[in-house]
């Protein structure tokens, strides 16, 4: 599966379709963002969740630093995600100089089950071989259940070594601890 800046192929309609974003899609994208991470609102103190939302949020800085990847259904947005072919650079997580990563994955809550975010996986597996990334890795909160067992039940292994607490992170230190989760995949060059 790549992605391509120009028209895009025939294809089958049940079939996720992922494709680099373009800034007319940018309000889409923040509604499904806001939609599909509004269920941790209220595990997140606000001084929390507003900061990490607005980084989620920030398209431009994602852009800059890498691709922006959208999923369409029935001619709307309803799933995204950021791809970054060096994961050293965006945000600080300390992964290693190399190493490709995704950020902000988000499936609208009605779109659920049609498998974008496998379809967002896939591409960003294969956005990261052709970057010559010998790993995919991503962050993810231990309260995200539904992330963790994409990531597992799609060949992700945790790297607890690159675990960080996102409240300290975010400057709330007398804040319970919110662990994100690391996980990552080794890739295969395709022949």
């Amino acid at each position: 599966m790549s992605v391509t800046d120009t028209a895009a192929p025939a294809r089958h309609p049940t079939v996720p379709f992922v494709r680099a974003a373009v800034p007319d899609d940018y309000p889409g994208i923040r509604d499904v963002v806001i939609a599909a991470y509004r269920q941790y609102a209220d595990r997140l103190e606000r001084d929390i969740f507003s900061p990490y939302l607005a980084n989620l949020l920030d398209l431009d800085r994602h852009a800059r630093l890498g691709r922006l990847l959208v999923v369409e259904a029935g001619e709307r947005v309803c799933a995204f995600g950021a791809f970054y072919p060096d994961a050293s650079v965006p945000g600080g997580f300390r992964w290693p100089r190399g190493w490709a990563t995704g950020r902000a994955l988000a499936v609208h809550p009605d779109a659920r089950g049609n498998g974008a975010a496998r379809a967002l996986l896939a591409t960003g597996e294969d956005l990261a071989v052709q970057a010559g990334a010998p790993v995919l890795a991503f962050h993810t909160h231990s309260y995200m259940t539904d992330a963790i067992a994409l990531y597992e039940r799609t060949g992700y292994s945790r790297a607890p070594e690159f675990d960080f607490d996102v409240a300290a992170r975010l400057g709330a230190f007398g804040a319970a601890p919110i662990m994100c989760l690391a996980y990552l995949r080794h890739l295969t060059p395709h022949a």
